[in-house]
C-alpha cells in the first residue's frame, strides 16, 4: 500500500501547498481566503483551472502570468513542493521507516497523522509569513490546535498525546474557564490589553510590521506586561481551584475518577483533555518566557504569535513534545545568531521559524531525544 499512499499524499500535499500560498498572501493583509477566486496580483485577472495546477502550472508557464507576462514569485512553487514533501515524507518516516514508537498502521493511526501533517503545514505557512512580515497568523495556529484536540479525542494514542489524569483534567478545565472569563472581561473593556501602541492592523505592501516594543517607543514594557499577568490571574486561580476540588473534595474526586476511569468514553475524554493540557503547557512555556524576559530586560520578549505556535504544538503532540520543542528550538536560533555574527549584514529572523524547525525535529526523533535525555540525566546523577 505504500506505493499508493506515498504518491497520493504527495499530490494532496501539493494541493494543500497551493492553498497555503493563498493563506500566506491574503491572511496577513486582512483579505478573505475564499473570495475572490485565485487571480494574478499584478493584472487582477482570474487564473483558470489549467493554470492553477500545483507545481505543474508554474513550471509550464515558466513562472509568469499567462495574461500580463509578469513574473510570479518562485515562492509559490517552493511552498507547494515543500508541503508535498512534508506530507509524503511524514508518511514515510512514520509508517515506512517507523521512526516513532507506538505506531500501528495508517488505517489505525490516520487521525494522528492528519493532525501532525496539518501542524507541519500550518507551521510552514506561519513561518513564511513570519519571515516576511514578522507576524504570525494566529488563525492558522487555532485551526492546527483544534485539529489536534479533535484527533486525540477521536482516536486516543497515549504514545503521542499523554492521557490526562482526573486532577490534570480539572486543572485544564479551570485554566480554560479562567482564560475565557479574562477574554470576556477584555472584550467588555474591564481589562486593558497590553502594548496598546503596538500596530496590529493588517499588513500592506507599503508598510513594515513592528518587530519589538521598547521604552523608546513611548511604552513601558514592564508595566505593559503586568497587564498580561492580570489577564492570566483568573486562569491561575481557577486552575489551582480545580486541582483542589478534584483532589480534596470527596464527592468531586469520586465523580472525576468515575468519569475518567469507568465510562465508555473515558479514554477519548482523557486523550482529548490531554491535548488541551498540552496546549496549555505549550502556551505557558512561551508566555512565561515572554513575561519574565520582558520584566528582566525591559524590552518586549518573544511574541504572542510564538505563544500560539507552541500552544498548537502541545495540542497536537502533547505537553512532553511541546516542552522538548521549547528547549530544542533555541539551539537552531543560536546557530543562526552565530552565523549572523560571522557574516555581518545578514538579516535576522523571527523566532517562529525556529519553533517550526524544532517541532519537525521533535516529531520525527522524539523517542531518540527522550532516550538521549534519560541517559544524560542518569550520567549526571551517577
Amino acid at each position: 500500500m505504500h506505493v499508493i499512499w506515498i504518491p497520493f499524499l504527495f499530490l494532496v500535499g501539493a494541493c494543500v501547498g497551493s492553498f497555503l500560498n493563498v493563506v500566506i498572501y491574503r491572511l496577513p493583509r486582512g483579505e478573505s481566503i475564499v473570495f475572490p477566486a485565485s487571480h494574478c496580483p499584478s493584472c487582477g485577472r482570474a487564473i483558470k483551472w489549467r493554470d492553477n495546477i500545483p507545481i505543474v502550472s508554474w513550471l509550464l508557464l515558466r513562472g509568469r502570468c499567462r495574461w500580463c507576462d509578469v513574473g510570479i514569485s518562485s515562492r509559490y512553487l517552493l511552498i507547494e513542493l515543500l508541503t508535498a514533501v512534508l506530507v509524503a515524507g511524514l508518511y514515510v518516516c512514520y509508517f515506512v521507516l517507523r521512526l516513532r514508537d507506538g505506531i500501528s498502521g495508517f488505517t489505525e493511526d490516520w487521525p494522528m497523522f492528519v493532525a501532525h501533517a496539518a501542524l507541519l503545514c500550518g507551521l510552514l505557512a506561519a513561518s513564511a509569513v513570519d519571515i516576511e512580515l514578522f507576524i504570525v497568523p494566529l488563525q492558522v495556529m487555532w485551526v492546527c490546535a483544534a485539529v489536534g484536540i479533535a484527533s486525540a479525542a477521536f482516536r486516543p494514542n497515549d504514545a503521542f498525546v499523554p492521557h490526562a489524569s482526573p486532577a490534570t483534567a480539572a486543572v485544564s478545565a479551570g485554566v480554560v474557564v479562567g482564560l475565557l472569563a479574562a477574554w470576556v472581561l477584555l472584550r467588555r473593556g474591564w481589562l486593558q490589553p497590553s502594548f496598546l501602541d503596538a500596530d496590529d492592523k493588517p499588513i500592506t505592501d507599503e508598510r513594515e510590521s513592528t518587530v519589538a516594543i521598547t521604552a523608546q517607543d513611548g511604552v513601558n514594557p514592564r508595566k505593559e506586561i503586568l497587564r498580561e499577568v492580570l489577564f492570566l490571574a483568573p486562569a491561575i486561580v481557577l486552575g489551582i481551584a480545580g486541582y483542589f476540588i478534584a483532589t480534596r473534595i470527596g464527592a468531586a474526586e469520586r465523580f472525576c475518577n468515575e468519569l475518567f476511569c469507568e465510562t465508555s468514553i473515558s479514554k477519548n475524554l482523557a486523550s482529548g483533555t490531554g491535548a488541551v493540557f498540552g496546549m496549555l503547557v505549550g502556551a505557558a512555556w512561551i508566555w512565561g518566557a515572554r513575561i519574565f524576559g520582558t520584566l528582566g530586560f525591559g524590552k518586549e520578549a518573544m511574541g504572542m504569535g510564538d505563544v500560539h505556535i507552541l500552544a498548537a504544538v502541545g495540542a497536537v503532540a502533547g505537553w512532553k513534545a511541546a516542552t522538548l520543542v521549547f528547549f530544542v528550538a533555541p539551539l537552531f536560533g543560536l546557530v543562526w545568531a552565530l552565523h549572523l555574527l560571522i557574516a555581518r549584514g545578514k538579516r535576522e529572523l523571527p523566532y517562529g521559524p525556529w519553533l517550526a524547525l524544532g517541532t519537525l525535529i521533535v516529531l520525527l526523533f522524539y523517542d531518540a531525544l527522550v532516550i538521549f535525555i534519560n541517559r544524560f540525566a542518569a550520567l549526571i546523577a551517577a
